[in-house]
């Protein structure tokens, strides 16, 4: 099977699977099943990755995350990204609707490259006009 449909996962998402939670279980199997597959950020991995080093994860679980994320297309926040979150925050922002540096880059992300976010977070990514977003628990 040949998996042809990416989705942008956002941080809930890859920490729920790193900690085997059932619904990110079940989320992944839907998604081969429909062939799709998963893709990230930067913005993700930073995340993750302060995770880490502020919960001081044990060995084994900073090795999933190695493993996790040599896996996966990481898209890069790059400048076309960069000037659209720009236009994106401030719009946020200035309608009472912020929803933070990483959830508003991620959308821009996604928005950019014209691809769904997979989250637990709608009630954050809802405020994001014409973003696809596919929940997951």
């Amino acid at each position: 099977m040949e998996l042809t449909h990416p989705i942008i996962a956002d941080t809930d998402y890859l920490s729920d699977y790193l900690a085997g939670t059932p619904s990110a279980k079940q989320a992944t199997f839907h998604l081969l099943r429909e062939d799709i597959y998963v893709v990230t950020t930067s913005i993700s991995v930073s995340e993750l990755y302060y995770g880490r080093y502020r919960r001081k994860w044990q060995e084994k679980r900073y090795t999933k995350l190695d493993t996790l994320i040599s896996t996966l297309t990481v898209f890069p926040f790059a400048l076309e990204h960069s000037k659209l979150y720009g236009e994106l925050r401030a719009f946020l922002v200035d309608k009472g609707l912020d929803i933070g540096f990483a959830d508003t880059a991620i959308a821009s992300i996604a928005l950019v490259e014209d691809l769904p976010v997979l989250t637990a977070n709608v009630n954050h990514f809802n405020r994001v006009q014409d973003l696809q977003i596919k929940q997951y628990r």
